[in-house]
């Protein structure tokens, strides 16, 4: 498996990058998700930068190890907001099988949302969700800052050679 290891300041870019192309785009969210765990970062980071004060989370079980998944994303922690007639832009770190992604704008959708958009930081070409918004395709294992940890455990390495 190829490793492709994030550092903190690789994310600052990654996330400048993504924010200027959701305001190229001209969408205006009313409001930011981040799916927990993997969005929460980049989530507030893209906040702070487009200057939307409303953050929220939602949480989608999917993953049980590197590499490793249920059968089907389940979300556990559903939001709950009100979000009807708002526009949404709902983030993640990456969009890797994209069942997880489906399934968070599905529930947002459902509640009302007027628009929803997708934002993450990378894309792999194998997912079955393409977001509207991201930064940079890549086939390898990402390991981002904020899961160096947890990443070496899984993989019984150390963190420094992650």
């Amino acid at each position: 498996m190829k490793l492709l290891s994030i550092s903190w300041a690789d994310n600052a870019k990654l996330c400048e990058g993504l924010a200027s192309t959701i305001s190229s785009s001209g969408f205006r969210p009313d409001m930011i998700v981040g799916i927990s765990r993997g969005g929460l970062v980049p989530a507030r980071i893209l906040s702070d930068i487009l200057g939307v004060r409303e953050l929220f989370t939602i949480r989608v079980s999917f993953y049980t190890g590197v590499g490793k998944t249920a059968t089907a994303p389940k979300i556990v922690q559903p939001l709950v907001e009100r979000l009807e007639g708002k526009r949404v832009l709902l983030v993640d770190d990456v969009s890797d099988t994209g069942k997880s992604l489906i399934v968070a704008k599905e529930h947002l959708e459902n509640m009302g949302a007027r628009e929803v958009k997708v934002a993450t930081l990378h894309f792999k070409p194998h997912s079955k969700f393409r977001p509207d918004f991201f930064v940079s395709k890549t086939d390898a294992w990402l390991v981002y800052p904020w899961e160096k940890h947890e990443s070496a455990k899984e993989l019984g390495k150390k963190v420094s050679e992650l």
